[in-house]
């Protein structure tokens, strides 16, 4: 009689396969999550700037200096964002790509979020109308900050 040879795998070899799929996959998703947070922090960099860009001409034209805020969420609808706005130094105020309307709670009284403050909006305070501070949140290290709360005074 002939040996009779199977075609095909074996269970301990289709075993293997699957979990260096697996761990493929894991490493994948891994990369492509820092790669989406990257992203991110690069259009909030973008953001900043051109925000501070739109504020550096709202105080050329303005007699009186920066807006006053006791501090605020960024947006066309109200406050430090219809004014910039209104006044066409700015056209769209631009909004944190994941957190657009969340305020810090723990805003110190000088305007600044306290270290234990995650994913909040771009925060503008001004108490002064020769300066503004304007706060946001960075997922990671990067060029354009440190990963957590980063604060642009002006």
């Amino acid at each position: 009689m002939k040996n009779k040879t199977r075609a095909g795998f074996t269970l301990i070899e289709l075993l293997v396969v699957i979990a260096i799929i697996g761990i493929l996959s894991t490493l994948t998703m891994a990369a492509f999550n820092n790669s989406r947070k990257s992203g991110r922090d690069a259009v909030r960099a973008e953001n900043i700037a051109t925000i501070t860009n739109a504020l550096a001409m709202f105080l050329n034209d303005s007699p009186v200096g920066y807006p006053a805020s006791t501090g605020e969420c960024l947006n066309s609808g109200s406050g430090v964002g219809a004014e910039l706005k209104t006044s066409v130094v700015l056209p769209n105020i631009p909004l944190d790509p994941l957190w657009p309307a969340i305020t810090p709670v723990d805003a110190d009284t000088d305007g600044v979020p306290d270290n234990d403050q995650t994913n909040f909006c771009y925060y503008y305070f001004s108490n002064d109308t020769k300066q503004y501070k304007i706060s946001y949140f960075l997922e990671l290290k990067s060029n354009a900050g440190n990963a957590g709360i980063n604060t642009l005074v002006r």
